[in-house]
């Protein structure tokens, strides 16, 4: 399966540890929930391999701080059954790639 979307929002792993407040993460969750509806059902039943390639317009992130994005995506994945559950039984290795693009997206490849 191969998902190919805007970024919702582009947030850094540092924002995590600058302390973000829970409800900002809650919008955040959200928006990345939502990004996927148009997914939702298409489930992936077997275990997977996930590859996240990140493409920015401007600045592109270093792969270690598209990590937050990357869960956030795992989990809409799982909020519109897109995936079963992110537990090692369905997903068994996560790869992130980050580069420049013509606008902030993402696309999602599980093999």
């Amino acid at each position: 399966m191969i998902i190919d979307i805007p970024l919702p929002v582009k947030v850094t792993t540092n924002a995590i540890y600058a302390g973000m407040h829970w409800s900002k993460r809650k919008r955040l969750a959200d928006e990345y929930h939502l990004s996927l509806i148009e997914y939702r059902g298409r489930t992936i039943h077997t275990p997977c391999n996930l590859h996240f390639i990140f493409k920015f317009k401007q600045r592109p992130l270093d792969c270690s701080n598209c990590s937050f994005m990357v869960k956030m995506l795992e989990d809409a994945m799982v909020h519109n059954k897109i995936l079963i559950d992110d537990t090692i039984q369905y997903v068994k290795r996560i790869h992130i790639t980050s580069t420049k693009g013509e606008r902030d997206e993402v696309k999602i490849i599980a093999i």
